[in-house]
C-alpha cells in the first residue's frame, strides 16, 4: 500500500502542527511538505519517517513517487 505523507500523518494520529514541531519547523512550512513532496529532501523524508515510524520507501521512494531525491547543496540525483 502507497500513502501519501497526510494519509500516513492522519493513520499515525498526528496533526501537522505536531509533526512541524518534532522537526523543528513551522507548521505552514510542513503544511507545504504535504502539498508539495517533491521538494522535500530526503533528510527531512527520513526525519518525517522516523517520526511516523515508517520506512521512508512506503511513503517517498517507491516506484510511483514523483519525489525528486535533493542532497544537500541544491542538487538532485
Amino acid at each position: 500500500m502507497i500513502l501519501t505523507l497526510k494519509q500516513a500523518r492522519l493513520l499515525k494520529g498526528f496533526t501537522q502542527r505536531e509533526i512541524a514541531s518534532k522537526l523543528g519547523v513551522h507548521v505552514q512550512t510542513y503544511s507545504k511538505m504535504e502539498k508539495k513532496p517533491d521538494e522535500v529532501t530526503v533528510k527531512e523524508a527520513k526525519e518525517i519517517c522516523d517520526i511516523l515510524e515508517l520506512s521512508y520507501d512506503f511513503i517517498f521512494f517507491n516506484v510511483d513517487s514523483t519525489l525528486s531525491r535533493k542532497i544537500e547543496g541544491g542538487s538532485t540525483y
